[in-house]
């Protein structure tokens, strides 16, 4: 407590320095309150502010960035089948007045015949591109949805020529093939060996390039076992 003042009467009243959170009338008067009361137990007080270091009561004013102000755009990522589309056409500036698509059957020169069934957006209905290899042209929403609902392994054929873009892999599942030769002799080829191959397949889980993807699938027959006899024709064939 700071050194009090004297009042009227003689008696010494303490000052008693109070930290209040945020000045106002209802905390000066909630103040003057205590005072009241404290001097009517006998203990004369008058309760003033406590001091504050000097720029402590300095206002603190957040300036917001004109970045944190700006929307920032989200940029649209191509989908998988997209990629694989861009991948293996290039999109051209004029499309064929004349030509049509031979997958929509609808002309080059407007809207892809599935633009209201194929959802994209970062192809255009009226996009058209051409093959790297073979230069056929299509609307790319209409390879996009060959490549949909084909087997999704990252390789295109062009349905003009058959030109194969990427790795073919198919829809077979996962098997192994042992192969064995004899020298016994397979009735009518007494002069020559046997070929033996084994084909083996597990049962498993189909998987997204599969009709059903998630569903078990069961391999009937496996392991399934195939002889020929070794013939100047065979040999040539298993070179190659």
């Amino acid at each position: 407590p700071s050194p009090g003042l004297s009042a009227s009467n003689g008696v010494s009243v303490q000052n008693l320095p109070v930290e209040m959170p945020k000045p106002s009338k209802v905390n000066q008067a909630l103040a003057g309150m205590t005072a009241m009361l404290l001097s009517a137990t006998g203990l004369p007080v008058r309760l003033t502010c406590a001091p504050h270091p000097a720029g402590a009561c300095r206002a603190t004013k957040k300036h917001s960035s004109v970045k944190e102000g700006r929307k920032v755009s989200k940029k649209v990522t191509p989908s998988e089948s997209e990629q694989v589309v861009r991948r293996y056409l290039e999109e051209l500036r004029g499309a064929p007045a004349d030509e049509d698509c031979i997958i929509c059957m609808e002309k080059l020169a407007s809207p892809s015949g599935y633009s209201d069934t194929c959802e994209c957006k970062t192809i255009k209905p009226d996009a058209v591109g051409q093959l790297t290899k073979c230069q056929h042209a299509f609307h790319l929403l209409c390879v996009l949805a060959m490549y949909a609902n084909g087997n999704k392994d990252g390789s295109l054929q062009c349905p003009s020529c058959k030109t194969i873009y990427g790795e073919k892999t198919g829809t077979q599942p996962k098997g192994k093939m042992e192969v064995s030769t004899f020298t016994q002799s397979l009735p009518g080829h007494q002069d020559c060996g046997t070929i033996q191959i084994v084909y083996s397949i597990s049962r498993g889980m189909q998987g997204p390039e599969h009709p059903n993807p998630g569903t078990p699938y069961t391999a009937r027959g496996f392991p399934g076992t195939v002889t020929f006899p070794i013939t100047r024709r065979a040999e040539r064939s298993w070179i190659c």
